[in-house]
């Protein structure tokens, strides 16, 4: 099927996501070791350039993950009895994940190395505090993947619409959150709070979530956001 809008062509991509998320435990495996490679990092106090080398590395094993997804599905839908060079192609698949998965791990060990050394937890309480985009970019990944998760566990396909969790109701604590700790106006803290509380309370009249899923949802961001900004914070104050 040809998509006849920019939107419907996202909408497809995002099914791609879904169906491979689903289906293949290995994806999942590679988001959650993403989302704690990026909170360890926010943690450790990384530069942003060593941000940025983590996040191309999780980047490149996801989409290896991808292709290798896509090539199988196309073997098999071109071969479905056993053909050796099916084979080959699954295997070549295969190597492309690998390739990354190793790759990925050596840019990981190598910038936790440099910036830990030997006195990795003494060294980091020296370091300024990471940048307030690093610290919004990896609670958003854990929040989004959380409520993803969450979703699927339960068999729910459609990730914007309904499901255990609120991922809008998520997102919206999450940015209470940010705001609570990383502004000092007390004024600014109710309005973020109110805002955040407006989205859940649309998620439930539209009828696309209950009051206990965007509770929920809600609980989440407010857990996961209070750990990393306070994990962070009893890191050691910057120079």
């Amino acid at each position: 099927m040809r998509s006849r809008t920019l939107l419907e062509s996202f909408q497809f991509a995002v099914d791609g996501l879904i169906h491979v998320l689903h289906s293949h435990r290995h994806m999942r495996y590679h988001f959650i070791l993403g989302a704690l490679v990026l909170l360890l990092s926010a943690v450790m106090r990384v530069t942003r350039q060593e941000l940025l080398l983590l996040t191309v590395a999780i980047t490149f094993v996801i989409i290896a993950e991808l292709v290798n997804t896509a090539l199988e599905t196309i073997v098999d839908l071109a071969s479905p009895e056993y053909h050796p060079l099916a084979k080959v192609a699954k295997d070549v698949g295969g190597a492309i994940v690998l390739v990354a998965s190793l790759s990925a791990l050596l840019i990981v060990v190598g910038v936790f190395i440099s910036t830990q050394g030997l006195e990795m937890f003494e060294a980091t309480q020296h370091r300024p505090p990471p940048h307030v985009l690093q610290m919004l970019l990896v609670g958003t990944t854990a929040v989004v993947l959380a409520a993803v998760l969450a979703k699927l566990w339960q068999g729910h396909w459609a990730l914007t619409r309904g499901g255990m969790v609120s991922a809008h109701a998520a997102l919206a604590f999450f940015c209470f959150v940010s705001v609570f700790y990383l502004s000092p106006d007390p004024v600014v803290w109710v309005l973020a709070f109110v805002l955040a509380v407006l989205v859940a309370e649309s998620r439930v009249e539209a009828g696309i979530h209950n009051l206990r899923e965007v509770l929920i949802g809600a609980a989440v961001a407010l857990i996961m956001g209070s750990a990393l900004y306070l994990t962070v914070a009893m890191r050691g104050p910057g120079p």
